[in-house]
């Protein structure tokens, strides 16, 4: 697998070829809340039709900075607070990320208000203050990669196995 590190500049020249992406949040741009930036470099997966078939279900959010901070980053509240904002200009989330169940848990719980209910040295269990709240957001998740399909000609086969693949990595968390 080749890894390559690129910015929203040399983006074209720097994702031929790549296998994945990960999209880089750094703790200055997260604590100053700062999300043109990231919307720009996110925009550039989801407005060029290469870029939204080469990178379906193969991008990864990286939280740079928090490496030293003891605290899961769902609980950082500067994390949550720029990844909703973030979320208000850009939601194709469900196309992009891997249909791991980690990383997709990971957004939906910066996503999602949510409560402490257990914790046992690096495991965390969490509850949701309102479970109303997980089928609007993915409602509205669901709707933006069907957006993004359409505008970009992507068949409904590959809709369906996307989605498929989304409720498989959320298995046994709803």
């Amino acid at each position: 697998m080749e890894i390559r590190f690129t910015d929203a500049h040399g983006f074209d020249r720097g994702s031929d070829g790549a296998d994945m992406a990960a999209v880089l949040f750094t703790r200055t741009e997260v604590e100053a809340g700062l999300v043109g930036s990231a919307v720009e470099r996110l925009m550039l997966f989801s407005d060029d039709a290469r870029q939204v078939r080469r990178f379906a279900g193969r991008v990864i959010l990286v939280f740079s900075g928090y490496d030293q901070d003891p605290r899961p980053l769902a609980r950082i509240p500067e994390c949550v607070r720029f990844f909703r904002r973030l979320d208000e200009h850009w939601s194709y989330w469900l196309h992009f990320l891997v249909p791991d169940p980690e990383v997709i848990r990971l957004a939906l719980l910066l996503r999602l208000d949510v409560d402490v209910r257990m914790q046992r040295g690096l495991q965390v269990g969490y509850g949701l203050r309102r479970p109303s709240q997980l089928a609007e957001v993915l409602h509205r998740w669901f709707g933006a990669m069907n957006a993004l399909h359409d505008m970009h000609g992507i068949g409904d086969a590959f809709n369906e196995s996307r989605s498929r693949a989304v409720m498989a990595a959320l298995e046994g968390w709803m």
